[in-house]
């Protein structure tokens, strides 16, 4: 038997995550923020949302890295 340790799983959360994420960007969700006003942190709102979006995209990339691999530690 080894002594390995096991490896945490969150590929379904993953794939919820992508499909969330890729709906966010289409037409039918993307219409509500394909505005320019109003201005937010001097970006047109369309602009801010896809900016919103890709930064969430890396924190929850991150959140799921270190879930399933933790902090150090051999692979």
């Amino acid at each position: 038997m080894e002594d390995t340790p096991k490896r945490r799983r969150a590929t379904g959360a993953y794939i919820l995550f992508l499909i969330a994420a890729f709906t966010l960007m289409t037409v039918p969700v993307f219409t509500f923020a394909d505005r320019v006003e109003p201005l937010v942190f001097g970006l047109p709102f369309n602009l801010f949302w896809i900016v919103l979006v890709e930064l969430a995209a890396f924190v929850a990339i991150l959140c799921f890295y270190f879930y399933e691999h933790g902090r150090g530690g051999s692979a």
